[in-house]
């Protein structure tokens, strides 16, 4: 009987943890986000959930099951447009544009389901996870401390001008779940999103 009440209440347990939250880092309010292949964790359905947990929900004695639905996948972004200046007159016009920029870091993750994120500026999943995905050595944080840029421009009449920060990365994401004493106690979607290469990109366009 005591054994029939404890592996009730860890079901219990097991199942007010599989409560499904969401946590997103910056990446996901880039103005732009442009995937070779596959889509974004926020774009899972729950059908896409129900077919990839299938993948996952062999309970095993201890630790994480992880199904990839995307490995690697090469990114293009826009991450913000810092200025867009267009000249209706008949005269160019000279411009002159400065600005500072901080960088804290150029990885970036999301879960969702009750896989857990660390709290403060550390970033990783709880419990390990990242090691478990057997990530690559790019996927590492990587920080800045601050971007200073003068710029000195002619506009010429019937034409805009746009200034963005481009950049390209790598993403993997899909689905986990970790087990203990074959208890599942934490199910959801993971990614993982780094930054390989970023740098500005100043378009000029009639209007």
């Amino acid at each position: 009987m005591k054994k029939f009440v404890f592996l009730c209440i860890c079901l219990m347990i097991g199942y007010l943890i599989s409560i499904e939250s969401s946590a997103g880092t910056n990446y996901t309010a880039f103005e732009s986000i442009t995937l070779t292949e596959g889509k974004l964790l926020e774009n899972f359905t729950k059908e896409d959930y129900k077919t990839y947990y299938k993948q996952v929900d062999k309970r095993k004695f201890s630790g994480w099951k992880i199904y990839k639905v995307s490995s690697n996948v090469k990114v293009s972004y826009v991450s913000q447009t810092l200025f867009s200046y267009y000249n209706d007159g008949f005269t160019a016009i000279d411009y002159d544009y400065s600005f500072d920029r901080k960088v804290s870091t150029k990885l970036g993750i999301s879960a969702t389901g009750s896989i857990g994120m660390k709290a403060g500026t550390q970033q990783g999943f709880k419990n390990n996870l990242e090691s478990s995905l057997k990530l690559s050595g790019e996927y590492q944080i990587q920080t800045e401390d601050k971007e200073s840029y003068d710029i000195s421009l002619k506009v010429d009449p019937g034409t805009q001008v746009d200034l963005y920060i481009y950049g390209e990365g790598k993403l993997t994401n899909g689905v986990a779940a970790n087990y203990y004493f074959w208890i599942r106690t934490q199910r959801g979607g993971f990614e993982v999103f780094v930054v390989t290469t970023e740098y500005q990109r100043l378009e000029k366009k009639r209007i």
